[in-house]
C-alpha cells in the first residue's frame, strides 16, 4: 500500500514539474521574439540610395573617406600576376618535396618566407573570389567601383564579422548580409531582430548570419533559394523560429512543390 501511494505521489510530481517546465519554455520563447514592425520591401528601401542590392545602394557607398584609405597590408593593390601565381605553385611543390624528403637545405631556409608569401596570396585570392561571387549573385553589384575599393569594403565586412565574435578567417555569411543591408545594419532599428537572432547562439554565429540572409532573400527579395543554392523551406529555416518575424508568405514545406 505504501509503495502504491509513493508511486502515485511520484507521478503527480512529474506532471507538475513538466507543466512548470513547459510554462518556463513558453515564457523563454516569448522573450526571444523581438517586437518590431515587419520589414517589407517598402520598409527595406527606406534610407537606401536605391531599391535593389548593389554597392551603390548601401549607405556606406556615399562615404568616400574610407574608400580612399589603403589597407595597411597592401592587399587592396596587391595583384595576382602570372609571376605571383607561378611562385605560389613553386612553393606548394617545394612543400610536397619536403614531405617526400626531397627538399634541399636551401629550400628549408626559405620555408618561413614562403609560408608568409603563400598566406598573402591566399588572402588576396579570397578577396577576389568574394568580389566575383557578389557580382555573380547580383549582376551589376559593383558596376564601375574600382577594385581596390571593393576589397576595402570586403575587409570592412570581415572586421564586422570579427566584432560579432565570428572566428572564421573567411566570413562569407557576414559579407553576404552586409551586401544586402549595409555594414552598419546593427545600428539600424529595423534590423535589430536580425542582430538579436545572430547573437542568440555564439557557437553558431556564422550559421545564423547565413539564415538571416536567406530570410531577407525570401521575405524581401522574393528568392526561392539562398546564396548557397539551397532551397528555402520551413525545415531549412526552422532555426529562425521565435527570433525572426514569421514571413507573410509562408515558407514552402520540405519536400513540397
Amino acid at each position: 500500500m505504501k509503495q502504491f501511494k509513493f508511486s502515485v505521489l511520484l507521478s503527480i510530481l512529474v506532471v507538475l514539474f513538466g507543466a512548470c517546465e513547459n510554462k518556463n519554455n513558453s515564457n523563454d520563447n516569448e522573450e526571444k521574439i523581438y517586437k518590431t514592425p515587419y520589414v517589407d520591401f517598402t520598409h527595406f528601401t527606406e534610407g537606401r540610395e536605391c531599391n535593389y542590392v548593389a554597392f551603390r545602394c548601401l549607405h556606406e557607398s556615399q562615404d568616400k573617406s574610407w574608400q580612399e584609405q589603403n589597407l595597411s597590408d597592401g592587399l587592396d593593390t596587391f595583384e595576382l600576376t602570372p609571376e605571383v601565381m607561378k611562385k605560389r605553385k613553386d612553393i606548394v611543390q617545394r612543400w610536397r618535396d619536403e614531405e617526400d624528403g626531397k627538399a634541399q637545405e636551401e629550400d628549408m631556409k626559405t620555408a618561413a618566407i614562403s609560408e608568409a608569401f603563400y598566406d598573402r596570396v591566399e588572402a588576396k585570392k579570397f578577396l577576389v573570389d568574394m568580389a566575383e561571387r557578389l557580382e555573380k549573385e547580383f549582376p551589376g553589384f559593383w558596376r564601375d567601383v574600382a577594385k581596390p575599393v571593393r576589397y576595402r569594403w570586403i575587409r570592412r565586412a570581415m572586421s564586422k564579422a570579427k566584432n560579432f565574435g565570428y572566428k572564421s578567417t573567411k566570413p562569407g555569411p557576414m559579407m553576404e548580409l552586409c551586401a544586402r543591408i549595409g555594414l552598419d545594419f546593427d545600428k539600424d532599428a529595423k534590423w535589430q531582430y536580425i542582430v538579436k537572432f545572430i547573437t542568440s547562439d555564439p557557437k553558431n554565429i556564422g550559421t545564423n548570419m547565413g539564415k538571416a540572409c536567406h530570410y531577407i532573400d525570401w521575405t524581401i527579395l522574393n528568392k526561392t533559394h539562398g546564396y548557397t543554392g539551397t532551397k528555402i523551406t520551413d525545415w531549412s529555416m526552422r532555426r529562425t523560429n521565435g527570433w525572426l518575424p514569421y514571413p507573410k508568405k509562408p515558407y514552402p514545406k520540405l519536400g513540397g512543390k
